[in-house]
């Protein structure tokens, strides 16, 4: 069984402020990315974006972000750096600029964004663009780290946008910073440029920092439409699982602002880029089919937009209609055919349409591109382990891990590497890895029992496929495998008990029904035995695997054989 990494969501989605001056000495990304996790938030409601905290007066914050994230009525939340959530009731935007500033209360210590001078950023410059992305299989989008270098810089502005980079940008990431290598804000992402014609070449848009500082003099608030959404507390991330108490805000210091309203407020044509991120919050909601709709729109509005492509890809994934989110793959490829990710994901869907090979191909190329690709070495690495290449899966597994050594799914699947070549004890060793990574990875401990059953350890087995069944109740795998220990230790009604749970879960597995018919003969009870031998002859039959199917039969003679003798 493998364990490949899913499909992400992604290409790329009147105070004083202070520009800092430039440092002489760079930072590291990690620097980098740690400076700006402190400030950037994740904003929630009829679209889906990222922003940045730039300013506080006592208990206000202000947020900065695009206005096409907000640019629909509607309630908004920002999620704080530390996962508290906040209500957004106050709005306002910059003419002529995709920027808006919102504002939320808290009494909590927040870190505000230093700005640098953007006016310094030339051809060549490193610059880091930050946000937040949602990723299938997780119930939250996740914080987004990517790394470019500046392309140019254009004279006349659409919007404000005249910084032009290669950095891989996700939507969702719209709103978010663009950071120099001294972890200062130098723009705001927002946007992507059409596919180049003769290389499908795409590259990110941002809006210069500078730009905002000149202009934030204007800031205004819309006419509002609709009545104010009451405050409300933070709630933490952590509540829908627990009870922990979530910190206080303090109300609004007086009428007017307890009159400001949650909403976007003001009436403007949607843009691609506006779409997208309604599209995306549809998404996160799990509206897939609403999510859809909007990424249409977006590409009737430029039929050449390959992020549209994406997430709308991204969401037939979500529908498990792999066929569709492969066709739009295929437009994503023909408009970035230089981009891994486009050849990753696509691969990821031929992966799941079971076409192995093409799959292959397609991490290949993505490794071709961005030679430190982990999650495609990772990928290629399990489809050979499903082909029994073992010794191609574990290359592949030991690039991933060299380059990402807390890769908990590389060791997993390495694991299943060493399982396919018998030997157990290292497989054991890199599941035991991938369980201090991941304690909650029900497939790691059902494959560590494999590796126990093998080595005839069966009571660190059934232990193994115990935590496996606790962590997934419905995990039907584990209890094949617990079933299996249980009739080694002498255990037969439990291993009857396993059996049947399986059935339960998965009434179309032969070997459950084989297995139980095994027990049931081995304790006297032929009928219950004949019939189980039967059920696995009919699905051994439809699955054409003949040797199984003969089998069976002959287990079902013998039994007919012996009654026929005692009668």
């Amino acid at each position: 069984m493998k364990c490949s990494y899913a499909l992400p969501a992604a290409l790329f989605g009147a105070a004083v402020v202070i520009i800092q001056p430039q440092l002489t000495v760079a930072l590291s990304s990690k620097q980098v990315s740690d400076i700006a996790k402190q400030f950037t938030v994740r904003i929630d409601g009829e679209g889906i974006g990222s922003g940045i905290i730039f300013e506080r007066k006592g208990d206000r914050y202000f947020v900065l972000t695009n206005r096409h994230v907000i640019y629909r009525d509607g309630r908004y939340e920002i999620l704080a750096p530390d996962g508290d959530r906040y209500p957004v009731y106050y709005s306002q935007e910059l003419p002529g600029l995709d920027l808006a500033v919102l504002e939320f209360i808290s009494q909590k210590d927040y870190s505000t964004a230093k700005f640098g001078n953007s006016d310094q950023l030339t051809e060549g410059i490193t610059v880091y663009a930050v946000g937040w992305a949602k990723i299938p299989g997780l119930d939250q989008p996740s914080y987004q780290f990517t790394k470019g270098d500046i392309r140019s810089r254009l004279q006349k502005p659409d919007e404000g946008y005249a910084l032009v980079y290669d950095n891989e940008a996700i939507p969702g990431m719209s709103g978010g910073p663009l950071l120099d290598e001294n972890g200062l804000v130098v723009g705001i992402n927002g946007r992507a440029t059409t596919p180049e014609i003769s290389t499908g070449t795409v590259l990110r848009l941002g809006i210069p920092i500078n730009v905002f500082v000149a202009a934030k003099g204007n800031l205004r608030t819309p006419a509002i439409t609709q009545q104010p959404t009451k405050i409300q507390q933070p709630t933490n991330t952590q509540q829908s699982t627990n009870t922990q108490q979530s910190t206080k805000i303090q109300q609004p210091n007086n009428t007017q602002q307890s009159t400001r309203t949650a909403t976007r407020i003001g009436k403007q044509q949607p843009s691609a880029e506006s779409l997208i991120s309604l599209g995306g919050a549809k998404a996160q909601k799990g509206d897939y089919q609403g999510a859809i709709a909007a990424y249409q729109q977006a590409l009737q509005i430029n039929p050449s937009h390959p992020d549209a492509y994406f997430q709308r890809a991204v969401a037939y994934y979500d529908l498990k209609n792999y066929q569709a989110a492969f066709e739009d793959l295929n437009q994503v490829v023909r408009l970035t055919p230089n981009s891994p990710v486009a050849y990753m994901n696509r691969g990821l869907t031929q992966d799941l349409l079971q076409r192995n090979q093409e799959a292959i191909k397609d991490y290949t190329k993505a490794i071709s591109l961005n030679p430190n690709y982990a999650a495609a070495y990772l990928n290629r690495g399990a489809i050979k382990n499903e082909l029994q290449d073992y010794q191609g899966g574990l290359s592949d597994l030991n690039q991933a891990i060299n380059l990402k050594t807390d890769y908990a799914l590389a060791y997993l699947n390495r694991g299943d590497s060493y399982i396919g070549l018998k030997d157990y004890k290292r497989a054991i060793a890199d599941l035991d890895e991938a369980i201090k990574l991941q304690p909650n990875n029900a497939l790691a401990y059902s494959r560590r029992g494999f590796a126990y059953r093998q080595l005839q350890e069966y009571k660190k087995a059934a232990l193994d496929y115990n935590m496996a069944i606790g962590i997934q109740p419905d995990f039907a795998s584990a209890y094949f495998g617990r079933a299996f220990v249980r009739r080694r230790l002498q255990d037969n009604q439990g291993a009857l008990a396993d059996y049947s749970k399986m059935i339960n879960i998965s009434p179309k597995i032969a070997e459950a029904y084989y297995n139980r018919g095994l027990i049931y003969r081995d304790l006297g009870d032929n009928q219950k035995a004949i019939i189980d031998f039967q059920k696995a002859a009919n699905l051994y039959q439809q699955q054409r695997k003949s040797e199984y199917y003969q089998d069976a039969l002959q287990r079902i003679r013998e039994l007919q054989t012996q009654k026929a003798v005692k009668i």
